[in-house]
């Protein structure tokens, strides 16, 4: 880990302190403070003055970017990279069981609500949660073409569409699901999402089974 000069406690004296990882930083009270206030600058007020842990880093930024890609890729490792074939065989299976852990996840993490919310406020963390959930749908295109390759998707669907589609689709449920005022329970917001899912990609499980 890298090191980096900050100033100590006692009058402005310096001392080498290692710099926290960022799923550290993310779990701390600078971050929970988020979920409560709903304006940016007042929670970055009180958030970096009750622990101010961006002391760590080369900027506020850096900080930021750094807990925007811890987010993305503990999301990515839990529901996007296993191939999930213990689940089952059937790829709309395997797809449902990403659709639960990616719900688990965003339900589990201090900073689940947040990052759906796009309130960091910061131009440098923005870019990067601009790159990340690009390279999400990205991914999502591709998946919906090996749905296609599969059989499990019909043909006539656009795959760059659908993939926008849903994961925009997950970003904006997952939003309202977490924001109101009586949190939806996970499980109900999972079978939400799944059913979304199944119908923007047009999987028939009953031609299947017949």
């Amino acid at each position: 880990d890298r090191t980096v000069r900050v100033a100590g406690p006692d009058h402005g004296r310096e001392e080498d302190r290692p710099r926290p990882a960022p799923r550290e930083v993310a779990g701390t009270d600078t971050f929970r403070v988020h979920s409560e206030i709903k304006t940016p600058s007042l929670a970055y007020a009180r958030a970096f003055a009750i622990a101010a842990p961006y002391r760590h880093f080369a900027s506020k930024s850096e900080l930021l970017v750094a807990v925007v890609d811890a987010f993305y890729d503990d999301w990515e490792e839990l529901a996007y990279r296993p191939t999930f074939a213990e689940v089952s065989s059937d790829w709309w299976e395997r797809e449902r069981e990403r659709i639960r852990l990616t719900v688990e996840f965003h339900y589990d993490h201090p900073l689940g609500p947040i990052m759906q919310q796009r309130l960091l406020g910061d131009a440098e963390a923005l870019r990067r949660q601009r790159l990340r959930s690009d390279r999400q749908v990205k991914g999502a295109v591709k998946n919906v073409a090996r749905g296609q390759a599969l059989g499990r998707v019909p043909a006539h669907i656009d795959a760059e569409m659908c993939g926008a589609l849903l994961m925009g689709g997950v970003s904006q449920a997952l939003h309202s699901a977490m924001t109101r005022k009586r949190k939806m329970s996970r499980t109900r917001v999972a079978s939400t999402l799944q059913r979304f899912m199944q119908r923007v990609r047009c999987i028939d499980d009953q031609a299947r089974r017949a």
